[in-house]
């Protein structure tokens, strides 16, 4: 996470007593080990966990993550309060973790990983050293710190990427154990006074490694390659890039890109399977520039460097290599088929829907200048990708805070309707895909187990879940809305009887057409938990177009002084 130098940070702003005090409060909620640190009451406590002149700062990560940096009054970093991929966490320092070193699990590893880790790879399940005691009990998603076997001192944090309970000492079992989120000597701790773990000096080689597979499995970027040639690393590379440009690119793709975007975003991704530690880095080109620059004198591509950055503005398609090229399974083709292959396992028994747009009018237009075909239809992700490419080719983020970015003419022509409504200047990334996608045309798909999907127009109607409370302030939970995806009365009213233990009675909805009625099914008593429980995992149906309304008075409540057994 913070291999690299922090891309973003923001001025530091001291915290108020009152945020302190709740900060020390979510610390200790977090980890319960802290409130041990100190008495509870003493102020010293607080000092140690969350110091007196704490101060915080915004910050952005290399990888596009946000967060808040919290330090010292001497700069140290202490905690980082990280949106990963919006499920918030809130990571200690390795300087916070060497004055508690017992506040997380701990997992022991080789003096030697521990080179690999900070060199940026993750922890893979071979490089643990199993303790006598066993590991402890850690699910996955946890966060762990790392520790030298012998060593109490933790070295690094990290998120559990698979169950300990799972992991067997002597196990052939390979893949990534830990994802390293921070780590000592990384750009985080170099914030710090890059001070080191306490008694490191003492820590020995650990001699129980019998051979250095044990080692290099650790990282999936430390696989042995010396078995290629620096011919053999150029032939790789040069095959990914006539891949990048046949498949990924083609003739309609928008142009120009970047080079570093064109490398990273095409050309990485068609490597060869097997060949994932294939970089530039180890061929004889040794940089990106300089192996493109070659590709443009073979009469392949087209360079030209504007305001510093250097693009790749044409493609000769006619080209002999190109013509000739016969394209091989990719890592993105390989990972792309493991992941069809997961989903249609995981999802075979349950009903898919896919929220899709058709753009129109300015935006039919835009999408059409970008190279995509303004009569096709776009997920939310691909209209993300496709807004966020466009601001970043042209430059458009706002100097001064780089979190909104300046609407250019093309942008601007999107966002405007016919009652010509006053167009923002700046807007956040995520706030213009909203206004765009609101100016297009929804539609979805349904998928129903070993069925073809069924194409619809408007967003996805939800089942819709009411707790009514009626005579005599009894609850009757109350389901509406299931005949839209395939669910008769009959096939969800038995079930739920037994699963509810109540009784259970369908009437016809009063609002529903005579020619096509629907119904609603009631249920005496709060039970909104059994019926999702029942939607979802034996249905197969999506929790996400489940809506829920809390209890309210129904039309004949005439209950005025509480319970009863009103008949």
């Amino acid at each position: 996470m913070f291999k690299k130098p922090i891309a973003n940070i923001k001025p530091y702003s001291p915290l108020r007593s009152s945020d302190r005090r709740k900060f020390r409060e979510e610390l200790i909620k977090h980890y319960p080990i802290l409130e041990n640190v100190e008495n509870k009451s003493s102020d010293t406590s607080c000092n140690l966990l969350v110091p007196e002149h704490i101060q915080k700062a915004n910050i952005g990560t290399h990888n596009g993550h946000l967060g808040v940096l919290y330090v010292d009054e001497f700069k140290q970093p202490l905690w980082v309060r990280l949106d990963k991929d919006r499920n918030e966490i809130l990571i200690p320092s390795v300087y916070t973790l060497w004055k508690h070193p017992n506040m997380l699990p701990k997992i022991p590893t080789f003096t030697a990983v521990i080179s690999k880790l900070i060199s940026g790879a993750n922890f893979m399940i071979p490089g643990i050293a199993f303790p006598p005691e066993g590991l402890p009990d850690v699910k996955e998603g946890e966060l762990v710190s790392i520790v030298i076997r012998g060593y109490n001192i933790p070295l690094a944090v990290g998120i559990m990427n698979v169950p300990t309970n799972t992991l067997e000492r002597g196990s052939t079992r390979k893949g990534i154990a830990v994802t390293i989120l921070h780590i000592s000597q990384d750009h985080l701790w170099t914030i710090g006074d890059k001070s080191l773990p306490p008694d490191m000096d003492e820590v020995q080689e650990d001699q129980s490694v019998e051979n250095e597979e044990e080692i290099e499995e650790i990282s999936n970027e430390n696989k042995e390659i010396t078995e290629f040639t620096i011919e053999d690393i150029d032939n790789i590379l040069q095959a990914s890039f006539y891949q990048a440009l046949t498949e990924k690119l083609t003739p309609s793709g928008i142009l120009p890109i970047t080079s570093s975007q064109f490398y990273s975003e095409y050309i990485l991704p068609s490597r060869p399977v097997g060949n994932e530690n294939i970089d530039v880095k180890k061929s004889s080109y040794k940089q990106v520039i300089k192996f493109l620059k070659v590709m443009e004198k073979k009469g392949i591509i087209g360079l030209k460097v504007r305001q510093g950055d250097t693009l790749l503005t044409k493609v000769n398609w006619e080209s002999e290599e190109l013509q000739t090229f016969r394209s091989h399974k990719s890592i993105e083709k390989a990972a792309s088929a493991k992941l069809n292959e997961t989903c249609m396992d995981e999802n075979l028994d349950k009903i898919q829907i896919i929220e899709i747009y058709k753009p129109k009018g300015a935006i039919a237009e835009f999408f059409e200048k970008q190279g995509k075909i303004k009569e096709n239809f776009y997920e939310f992700k691909e209209i993300r990708t496709i807004i966020f490419d466009y601001i970043n080719l042209n430059k458009l983020m706002d100097k001064k805070n780089r979190r909104y970015i300046v609407l250019d003419e093309n942008l601007r022509e999107m966002l405007v309707t016919k009652k010509a409504e006053v167009v923002p200047v700046t807007l956040t990334r995520n706030d213009l895909v909203q206004y765009i996608m609101e100016r297009m045309d929804e539609y979805h798909l349904v998928t129903f187990p070993k069925n073809e999907p069924e194409f619809r127009k408007g967003s996805p109607k939800c089942i819709q879940i009411l707790e009514e409370r009626r005579t005599y302030n009894k609850i009757a939970t109350i389901i509406r809305g299931f005949e839209e995806y395939g669910f008769s009365s009959n096939e969800l009213s038995e079930p739920l009887k037994q699963l509810c233990a109540s009784s259970v009675s369908v009437t016809q909805n009063q609002y529903s057409s005579p020619k096509k009625p629907l119904y609603e099914i009631m249920i005496q008593g709060p039970h909104t938990k059994h019926v999702i429980n029942h939607l979802v995992n034996k249905k197969g149906f999506p929790e996400k177009y489940i809506q829920i309304t809390a209890s309210k008075k129904g039309k004949n409540n005439n209950n005025k002084g509480g319970g009863g057994d009103g008949k």
